[in-house]
């Protein structure tokens, strides 16, 4: 598999307009009632999700705004997004995934994978429960999905040569029925672009006052050491 990298991060190959995944997870319990809170709060904002420097997290990951660079060796797939620097690394060399009382969470989740003919057939398990399924942004009750979720994917090129991932996420807490996402498609970049660093720091830093609920927006100053009129 060459490095690919498509500018724009996964495409919906129908209009790209509508939700990130293309479908919508049925959420049930404290999970929907998460979900209903959260996106109340950023209406009331004229908002649909609430940025922050984190980084997306597993599965929201996969449909991140920027340029994706992957790169392969025999024993592990690392799946590198632009924004935030956000590496996945999908690991080929049959290790099992950890026992989740021994292991903390993660943002990315632990992926196994293996090859079945061309497919990658790839497991995440272990994602920290402040990423959400339909969302870019993040439950900050760790009500985004519950502790048990299994994501499962098969990433192959198609037909059209595009690099395409279909994805189901089982969550027995969660979710009412296993959620299939749409196939997302990423195109390979025109010769000569290359993969750029993405600094958060340096960019707006949003969020919303939980007393007002206004948004407010940090821009860090850029700081000059020399003073007006001095020289080097």
């Amino acid at each position: 598999m060459d490095p690919l990298v498509n500018s724009t991060g996964a495409d919906n190959p129908e209009t790209n307009v509508g939700p990130p995944f293309g479908s919508v997870p049925q959420l049930k319990g404290v999970y929907l009632e998460s979900f209903k809170k959260r996106t109340a709060a950023l209406a009331a904002v004229g908002s649909e999700f609430k940025t922050s420097c984190k980084v997306l997290g597993m599965p929201t990951n996969m449909v991140g705004p920027y340029a994706v660079e992957i790169m392969q060796t025999p024993t592990q797939v690392n799946w590198a997004q632009e924004f935030l620097r956000e590496t996945r690394r999908i690991y080929l060399d049959g290790r099992a995934h950890p026992n989740p009382e021994e292991a903390p969470p993660t943002f990315e989740g632990h992926s196994t994978a293996h090859w079945e003919g061309n497919v990658l057939v790839v497991e995440t398990t272990n994602i920290r429960q402040e990423t959400t399924l339909n969302e870019y942004g993040h439950a900050d009750d760790a009500l985004g999905h519950g502790p048990r979720m299994i994501i499962r994917e098969r990433i192959f090129i198609n037909d059209k040569g595009l690099l395409q991932v279909d994805g189901l996420v089982e969550d027995p807490d969660a979710l009412v029925k296993p959620w299939h996402w749409a196939p997302l498609t990423f195109r390979r970049a025109p010769k000569g672009v290359e993969f750029i660093e993405y600094v958060c720091e340096d960019s707006n830093n949003e969020s919303i006052d939980p007393v007002t609920g206004a948004e407010v927006t940090t821009i860090p100053e850029r700081k000059n050491n020399k003073k007006q009129g001095e020289t080097q």
